[in-house]
């Protein structure tokens, strides 16, 4: 019966209901409804009709989540986490640790004796390589893996390759939709607001993959569309901002980081007085659409969150500035002492210079002298001679 109900589904339902898995970070199930939906719309449009962009950005973000999850970026992501696990995963470390402490005293206990044992071996190794010729059937006794273990190491093969293949199918699927979007953008409409969703989306794969430089060229231009759409007060500008700032953080680039942190930070101080003011709250575009689309949402509630994040936001920007500091004090001390090195090493050269003479001077005068003292000799020797 589950089978002839997922058949019927349409993928309208199929897409709310990858939605829905998406908010509560059931991956496996979004993964499973959105890809049947991208698969339904794309045989009955083409897979590259306006039709599926919606359904290509989803299933491109429900990718990411289980890409993330399957990794282990997220902390809670995984069913069934908790801080028990947490307090049993800290006392393996300590016991692993007070092993490991024994075992390095141990080690280092008895160095020679291993180095002495290490000669002995190869000794022994080399008499017996000099004493019995080396015969084919050796080679098939020297231990490998059994077939069992060929197939685990097989199978685990395909479970890395399948962790890649998630992160790498994020993207594909997400780039579908920005070249399906782009092209629905030049109209106006809903299409540009999906499109910046999908840059952002497009970066945050960048940034599992360590591409740093990427994922802030794509959440740039989710910026520049944002910028364009909302109020400068938007938390969506905010959360772009913030992220920008920490692609910029990981990949070292302390200053673009504090600014991007900072505009963050600056935004939802904003919102928050919006938020406070009942003569603009009433007007608020962005209450009004929650306010319909959410029948939980309240103003004293997105206050209240507001301002639970930015003291988040100050710690951020507070540690790119001491990793700044940090660094610049690093490559002040590494630029003095390699400065300090070559100005003792010319001090050394020149000194030994000047304390030794020049060889070619030294052999001149020397041959000078020599020659001087045997133009004496035969003088003197030429007056004995007239004398006699």
């Amino acid at each position: 019966m589950a089978d002839v109900e997922e058949v019927t589904q349409t993928p309208s339902e199929l897409l709310a209901s990858g939605r829905r898995n998406l908010a509560v970070r059931d991956y496996n199930a979004a993964t499973e409804a959105l890809a049947k939906a991208c698969e339904l719309l794309a045989k009955e449009h083409g897979d590259t009709a306006d039709q599926c962009a919606e359904a290509y950005l989803w299933y491109g973000k429900a990718l990411l989540g289980l890409s993330r999850e399957e990794s282990g970026v997220l902390g809670d992501g995984m069913p069934g986490t908790g801080n028990a696990d947490g307090e049993e995963d800290d006392d393996n470390e300590e016991e692993n640790g007070e092993n490991g402490e024994e075992e390095n005293g141990e080690a280092e206990a008895e160095p020679v004796k291993a180095e002495a044992d290490d000669g002995v071996k190869k000794s022994e190794a080399e008499s017996t390589t000099k004493d019995e010729p080396a015969s084919s059937s050796t080679a098939d006794d020297q231990p490998g893996p059994s077939n069992g273990e060929a197939a685990d190491e097989s199978m685990a093969d395909l479970e890395n390759e399948d962790d890649v293949d998630n992160l790498q199918l994020a993207w594909e699927m997400l780039d579908l939709a920005r070249s399906i979007l782009r092209r629905r953008a030049e109209g106006g409409g809903a299409a540009r607001a999906q499109l910046a969703d999908v840059y952002l989306a497009l970066g945050e794969v960048a940034l599992e993959s360590e591409t740093y430089d990427k994922a802030v060229v794509d959440m740039q231009s989710c910026l520049e569309i944002q910028k364009e759409l909302y109020n400068s007060d938007d938390r969506r500008i905010a959360e772009t901002h913030y992220q920008i700032g920490l692609a910029n953080s990981l990949a070292s680039n302390f200053e673009d980081a504090i600014t991007h942190f900072k505009n963050a930070a600056n935004i939802l101080e904003t919102r928050i007085k919006t938020l406070e003011n009942p003569a603009t709250v009433k007007d608020d575009a962005t209450v009004k659409k929650h306010s319909t689309a959410d029948p939980f949402y309240s103003v004293e509630g997105e206050i209240k969150e507001l301002k639970e994040l930015l003291p988040e936001i100050q710690e951020k920007i507070q540690d790119m500035m001491d990793y700044k500091t940090e660094t610049k004090k690093r490559l002040t001390e590494t630029l003095f002492s390699s400065n300090g090195e070559s100005s003792h090493l010319n001090g050394a050269g020149s000194s030994s210079s000047e304390a030794k003479p020049k060889p070619a001077a030294s052999d001149i005068s020397h041959l000078i002298k020599r020659k001087r003292k045997s133009s004496e000799g035969d003088e003197a020797s030429s007056a004995k001679r007239a004398n006699t």
